[in-house]
């Protein structure tokens, strides 16, 4: 998880002496530690680790000290979202499927061990709930190459590409990738995400497939199989780190 750190041999420069520090920083945590360090995490949340026994004020003068690079820091981090949330899996929990969410019930028995339709949402049988992870993830997986497909079908044919081999992958920092044979790589984690979104991220692949970089010649192979590819592809710069950890 990227996070900014600063200790006391970092050059610091002083932005206000007015702040207290209780403005600056959101928690202290002491260890065995020698020396102090500042931590921003991402959400912007900011961290003195300290020694044990470090008198408030010396820890007040340190911050003062980084109280510059702790605005800058918090800034940048602040943009970043925090840890991804765990997915559960207990009665009433809610699943994220093409950007809705999407209520879970656990019963008696149900084929496969997982089911999902418009009406009643997604089913788990009672005594597989220890599978819940991986009965999600094949359902991911099952969706993405199936809504994937169908896209890859519908605009290949259409602009004259050619797609050698289609893989679902369990990729988290990455929607997809092209090889230079044109073997095009999707995560699963696109089943989560809204239609128009998926559909977005197939034709910036495919369009790899002709353009393998992202020169002018390919962004505007884009604009011309999809006119709206920006407002689709704002959906996951806002929320695609935001989506639940399986």
């Amino acid at each position: 998880m990227l996070h900014l750190r600063s200790d006391k041999n970092d050059a610091g420069e002083i932005c206000g002496y007015n702040q207290e520090m209780h403005e600056l920083i959101d928690e202290i945590k002491y260890s065995q530690r020698k020396t102090m360090a500042i931590e921003v995490k991402p959400g912007g949340k900011v961290i003195v680790r300290a020694p044990k026994g470090t008198r408030k004020n010396t820890i007040q003068q340190f911050v003062q000290q980084k109280s510059c690079w702790i605005a800058q820091a918090k800034d940048r981090m602040i943009k970043i979202s925090p840890a991804e949330v765990k997915q559960q899996y207990h009665d009433g929990a809610q699943i994220l499927y093409l950007g809705h969410l999407w209520k879970l019930q656990l019963v008696d028995k149900v084929k496969g061990g997982l089911k999902f339709n418009a009406e009643e949402g997604f089913q788990l049988q009672k005594d597989r709930l220890d599978e819940a992870a991986d009965l999600i993830k094949n359902f991911y997986r099952e969706e993405t190459r199936r809504l994937v497909s169908v896209y890859i079908d519908q605009y290949a044919s259409k602009w004259g590409l050619k797609v050698i081999d289609l893989r679902i992958t369990s990729a988290k920092t990455r929607w997809g990738s092209c090889s230079a044979k044109n073997g095009l790589n999707f995560s699963y984690r696109l089943a989560m995400v809204p239609l128009d979104a998926l559909e977005y991220v197939v034709v910036h692949e495919l369009a790899h497939t002709r353009h393998h970089n992202h020169s002018t010649a390919f962004w505007g192979l884009v604009a011309q199989m999809m006119p709206d590819f920006k407002k689709r592809r704002q959906w996951l710069k806002l929320n695609g780190r935001k989506l639940p950890s399986i």
